[in-house]
């Protein structure tokens, strides 16, 4: 009866995501999701109104002595914010702490799963070192904002995890920003991942970085992409004249930042959310903008505890 079941489970599951893929290959344009779904199981209707907590941190801070100058591949524990989604013990997303219980990500990451299979893990930099048994969560809710699959719109969502992650010197949030006024246009940009080095190649042990500049939406519609793709909700960066840098599949759902000049930490812009490719000429990424969605993302995360900003 389980077999049946579960074989039952299975092909729901493949009959949505060749749907999907259907929809996908119509628009000629990829997710950066190196597994593919899109629709999946609701979240359980569940609220958690428990008073925020203190914390004592601080977000935001990279660990630059452990940077690999001049390269690709990120420093260890350079990125602490940065989360690894699995689902079935299968790489598929990235994804980054905001708060000691919540970890932000894309929306078509897990609208396409069921949400209590994924697992979450932090601290980790080669994903391939059996060696090395990283922090891990699991996800018990899944809070996503009215994501639209024609054209991804609004491709965010917040994982409540069923546990607090234990903030060290390798985890740490990322910082979110502190005004949703800036634009950001012109800012250089950091996106890191595990995902594919090129556009048909294999995912990567070990966590990349790559640095681009943000574009206003003004230059990402006037490129190959026509202008009704990249809504004001969307926020493009790259190199739309020679391509060359980007991130790519299996990036889906990680982080896009910039350093503060303040305070010389960094903060959150974006989310890898989809693109033409990887890296082609006229095809910038496309993320999502996060100032758009800072008041959706505190009054869905009450009892987070959210370190200083």
């Amino acid at each position: 009866m389980w077999r049946c079941f579960l074989f039952l489970v299975f092909l729901v599951h493949t009959f949505s995501s060749a749907q999907v893929e259907s929809e996908r290959d119509k628009r000629g344009v990829f997710t950066k999701n190196y597994f593919g779904g899109v629709w999946g199981n609701r979240p359980p209707l569940m609220e958690y109104r428990q008073p925020a907590p203190k914390c004592s941190c601080k977000c935001g801070e990279r660990n630059e002595e452990s940077r690999i100058v001049d390269g690709v591949e990120a420093g260890i524990n350079e990125f602490p914010w940065m989360a690894k989604l699995t689902y079935f013990k299968r790489f598929y997303c990235g994804g980054m702490v905001i708060a000691d219980r919540y970890v932000l990500t894309a929306a078509h990451c897990v609208k396409g799963f069921m949400w209590f299979m994924i697992k979450v893990t932090f601290g980790e930099h080669n994903r391939c070192n059996a060696t090395v048994r990283p922090e891990t969560r699991f996800v018990v809710r899944v809070i996503a904002q009215n994501f639209t699959l024609p054209n991804f719109d609004n491709d965010i969502a917040l994982l409540r995890l069923n546990e607090k992650i234990p903030l060290s010197g390798s985890i740490k949030p990322i910082c979110l920003p502190k005004s949703n006024q800036n634009l950001y246009v012109g800012a250089k940009a950091v996106a890191s991942g595990w995902g594919t080095l090129t556009e048909e190649g294999k995912v990567s042990c070990t966590l990349q970085e790559v640095e681009v500049p943000v574009l206003s939406n003004q230059v990402c519609r006037n490129t190959k992409y026509s202008a009704s793709m990249i809504t004001d909700n969307m926020l493009c960066a790259g190199y739309p004249q020679t391509g060359g840098k980007d991130s790519c599949q299996g990036d889906s759902g990680g982080p896009l930042i910039t350093e503060r000049k303040s305070d010389k930490r960094y903060e959150l812009i974006g989310v890898v959310s989809w693109g033409n490719g990887c890296a082609r000429p006229g095809y910038p990424g496309v993320y999502t903008r996060v100032t758009n969605y800072l008041n959706w993302i505190r009054a869905n995360t009450q009892d987070a505890c959210y370190c200083s900003n």
